[in-house]
């Protein structure tokens, strides 16, 4: 009986002992909230028309910004839609192009540019106008954040 209890004892302190060492391997990363920085479509560059079928950016997309501190770059996220308008029903897959364009404040120097490919594939009893919900991520390291940037998007 005081075997038993030894052993369970043992066990139940070697359980406690390894809760309490933090992980090594585990890495913390400290995400902070940003606020994002100005954006728009570029108003000529946000449909395609492919003959058959028109797909256009729609206005309402969503921005978060993220800092992760120990890496000292700014995650953008952008959540957005494609409107898909079909007026022949016999191509089903598509592709398109987003292109993310980053800025300086005064819009004379492009920071970066970002591109997207996305292969649209549609149901084939889908109706004539659909929407696609997409999102897509970037990152522009801190120093330039802070500065100043501003966002263009583009389909292609």
């Amino acid at each position: 009986m005081a075997k038993n209890k030894f052993i369970i004892c043992s066990i139940l302190s070697f359980i406690l002992v390894a809760c309490s060492i933090p992980n090594p391997i585990k890495k913390e990363v400290k995400v902070i909230y940003k606020e994002c920085p100005q954006s728009l479509i570029l108003y000529k560059a946000r449909s395609i028309d492919l003959g058959n079928t028109n797909i256009e950016l729609q206005n309402d997309y969503n921005l978060s910004c993220y800092l992760f501190v120990d890496e000292d770059s700014v995650e953008i996220s952008t959540d957005y839609k494609l409107n898909i308008y079909l007026s022949d029903e016999d191509k089903n897959n598509y592709e398109v192009e987003l292109i993310i364009f980053v800025t300086n404040l005064n819009e004379d120097y492009k920071i970066a540019e970002f591109k997207y490919l996305k292969e649209l594939k549609l149901d084939s009893k889908i109706n004539k106008i659909s929407s696609i919900d997409l999102n897509d991520k970037f990152q522009i390291d801190l120093d330039t954040y802070n500065q100043g940037i501003k966002i263009f998007y583009a389909i292609n």
